[in-house]
């Protein structure tokens, strides 16, 4: 990899060993250069005593004291370096590149050379290393992050040295920035589980009043429109023409549901689906797997799908609460209606650092309670309150589930509804008879394989022949 004005010059060194004993000895001031001068003259000091050659001490003395000198100038030197560091693009979709651009300028006098090393995230491969000063200062490099995540990436660490490379002092430029890597959207059509309702095309949610209505709506006359539409109460309190708004759209709207728990996706049922780490720029990294990387690159296609037909999407979790909120890349952690323009880079932003909840895999039940009502994992009711009441198409995004889990889902989100469920996971025949108790629920279930593309499995959601028990497989 180049840049405008560096080149890539491969991995740093990592000898463990080597670093470690210098860092106990304390002799990383100097360099192997500087060593072997600094040996050099130590030899030659003792050849001179040994044949008392007094002409080799002045060499030895020389020897002994330019290594010195040097790492008197490069520590006492003052010189500060301002980095400039931005991404293209940024956001980056996972599994595409994406430049990283560092300008780099200075103040003061610099004693010698400066080698920058780029600090990245283990996952991220080798760190790439620059010579300064160099031209214009202007470096680049691309990265190509393969999962979803808010990474640190720096601090730029320098190494000064002398003019003559004998001495050297690390120093850390600036601070590490964050880099967002969000999932894919997935590109669907529509399958006609849900409806396809929204207002663009022919389905569109219209009221009609009448003049003795109360929720007439009034607007102010226009050239064409019809004396007979004039609102003449309206028109007294204004002062001016005013007619009905006999007809207005109302944004119809959608919920999905992302299932957070650790039980479905824990690993323990499937065995194949091992954790792995979700960068977090601010805090502790939190935890995923396979299965539920698949959900929420479902939720960010889903999402935009039905927002690209017109819906308000609310997006929640397993207790009805924002998504967002359990999100550390969202920028509105209260957010949790997403609808156009925009709404599919707003839900990958939140979609970027979403994790598994933190309890422990017992504590994520989502059953029936004493009381016979349906109960997440913080309480019963919360998420029933939130949808039940609303008959809007719904879409569950879950991973393994008992027969029992499912018709708990089912009554918590009511009768009577347009809901589809996804249930993924490495074994999507063990998922049957979840898949049976929603499909009697009046539910459209399928159980997905995470290696099954999205496209495909929103295909087998809509095909129009069905058959108990049958599943989404490559």
């Amino acid at each position: 990899m180049s840049g405008a004005d560096g080149q890539w010059s491969g991995p740093p060194a990592r000898d463990g060993a080597r670093t470690t004993l210098q860092q106990r000895l304390r002799l990383a001031f100097l360099t192997p250069r500087g060593w072997a001068l600094f040996v050099a003259g130590a030899a030659t000091l003792v050849v001179a005593w040994l044949l008392g050659r007094r002409e080799l001490v002045n060499v030895s003395v020389f020897l002994l004291a330019a290594p010195l000198a040097a790492a008197a100038v490069v520590r006492i030197g003052k010189s500060r370096l301002h980095v400039r560091r931005g991404f293209s693009p940024d956001p980056v979709v996972a599994g595409e590149a994406a430049r990283v651009l560092l300008e780099v300028t200075h103040a003061g006098r610099l004693p010698g050379a400066v080698r920058l090393t780029e600090t990245l995230p283990e996952r991220f491969g080798a760190s790439p290393e620059f010579g300064y000063p160099s031209g214009t200062g202007a470096y680049q490099y691309r990265l190509k992050p393969s999962h979803r995540g808010v990474y640190a990436v720096g601090p730029l660490t320098a190494r000064f040295t002398d003019p003559f490379g004998l001495a050297t002092r690390p120093g850390s430029v600036d601070r590490a920035a964050p880099l967002t890597v969000v999932p894919p959207v997935a590109r669907l059509e529509p399958n006609g589980v849900l409806g396809d309702r929204g207002t663009h095309g022919e389905a569109r949610a219209n009221r009609h009043s009448t003049p003795d209505s109360d929720d007439v709506m009034t607007r102010e006359y226009r050239d064409g429109d019809s004396l007979r539409r004039v609102h003449w109460p309206a028109t007294a309190r204004h002062g001016s023409l005013m007619v009905r708004q006999e007809e207005y759209q109302s944004t119809p709207r959608a919920t999905l549901l992302v299932d957070r728990r650790r039980e479905p996706f824990n690993g323990s049922y499937l065995g194949l689906d091992e954790p792995t780490e979700v960068g977090n720029f601010t805090g502790a990294p939190g935890v995923t797997t396979p299965c539920f990387d698949w959900v929420v690159a479902a939720a960010a296609g889903i999402g935009a799908h039905l927002a690209g037909l017109g819906y308000a999407v609310d997006v929640l979790d397993q207790n009805g609460e924002p998504l967002a909120a359990a999100s550390s890349s969202a920028p509105d952690p209260a957010r949790d209606v997403f609808r156009d323009p925009g709404a599919a880079e707003d839900l990958q932003l939140v979609l970027a650092a979403v994790s598994l909840s933190a309890g422990p895999p017992e504590t994520g039940r989502f059953r029936r309670g004493a009381d016979g009502e349906p109960r997440g994992a913080d309480g019963p009711g919360r998420l029933a309150a939130r949808v039940r009441n609303a008959r809007n198409p719904l879409v569950l995004l879950t991973g393994h589930l008992s027969a029992e889990e499912a018709s708990a889902w089912a009554e918590a989100v009511g009768p009577g509804r347009n809901a589809a469920a996804f249930l993924v996971t490495s074994r999507p025949a063990a998922s049957a008879a979840a898949a049976r108790a929603l499909r009697q629920a009046g539910w459209h279930p399928v159980a997905v394989d995470p290696d099954v593309p999205l496209a495909e499995a929103w295909h087998s959601l809509g095909a129009a022949e069905r058959v108990t028990g049958r599943t989404a497989t490559r």
